[in-house]
């Protein structure tokens, strides 16, 4: 009778680079969310399986071989459970070949960055193109000449889907998603194409005082920063309407911010939809 004392970690922000790749590079290969977990057991509980045999796998854990049996693995898997979801916070690779990353919560990012990012992003939920996700990461990684891996596509899909999702706990009066008279705020744009409009025109004078020469001002302001401030205009107005600032403002801003890639944002039009889980290829 013997025990194996396997360490594994409790959750995404507890993961090395080297472990945040291989799980990327899984999630690229189309394996099952239990194969997936299944071969993170093994890795990050330091077994190397060296073969099958009747009553399981011979493995090698610190230079000593050992059997463990299928239902041992399928015992101790759903520790590894957060693996299904998305990371709590926002999670990236710190670095994709000699490129270095922004900062996860996007610390010190210029708005527009955000702006534009956002902006790909919804083209990406639409579209899947993956040129959309490469584009993300010109930005994020601050490099225009980078290119991805399929592991490395996810990875950024995986940010900013957790990016959002941070976004939406944290500022939550800014992007509340509550249900007005007319309707759901996450239906298709078209149908509230009125509504924005109003509403951009009131906020973004609440946003710039009345001084339309400080939008660029605004775009220039560091990402965490301007979320903090107009969450905080959204909690003290308290208006229905509150809940689509930051898609109105997206509207007003990104003809400017876009200007270079005009045809890009007639194939991507702006959306609002909550992040899904990735998508497999």
């Amino acid at each position: 009778m013997y025990t194996l004392n396997l360490t594994l970690p409790t959750c995404w922000q507890e993961l090395t680079l080297s472990q945040l790749r291989y799980v990327f590079f899984l999630l690229s290969q189309n394996y099952s969310a239990d194969e997936v977990k299944t071969y993170c057991f093994c890795r990050f509980g330091g077994l190397k399986v060296l073969e099958s045999t009747d009553t399981g796998y011979r493995v090698m854990y610190e230079n000593n071989p050992h059997i463990i049996t299928a239902l041992q693995i399928a015992e101790q898997i759903p520790r590894l459970s957060w693996l299904d979801d998305l990371p709590k916070y926002p999670t990236r690779l710190a670095q994709i070949g000699k490129h270095k990353a922004v900062s996860a919560d996007l610390t010190g990012v210029p708005f527009s960055d955000y702006l534009c990012c956002d902006n790909l992003y919804a083209g990406y939920l639409q579209t899947q193109r993956n040129d959309l996700l490469t584009e993300i990461a010109r930005i994020l990684y601050r490099a225009t000449d980078i290119t991805l891996t399929p592991e490395e596509e996810i990875s950024v899909f995986y940010w900013f889907s957790s990016l959002k999702a941070w976004y939406q706990r944290r500022f939550s009066y800014l992007f509340s998603t509550e249900t007005t008279q007319n309707g759901n705020l996450l239906s298709p744009m078209e149908t509230t194409e009125t509504k924005l409009q109003n509403a951009m025109d009131n906020q973004i004078r609440a946003l710039t005082k009345g001084d339309v020469t400080k939008e660029t001002e605004v775009l220039a302001t560091d990402t965490i920063r301007a979320l903090t401030e107009l969450n905080a205009m959204a909690r003290e107005y308290q208006a229905p309407t509150l809940s689509l600032l930051t898609r109105s403002f997206i509207l007003r801003c990104l003809p400017r911010i876009l200007a270079g890639v005009s045809a890009l944002r007639r194939q991507t039009p702006l959306v609002v939809s909550a992040a899904p889980l990735w998508r497999s290829r």
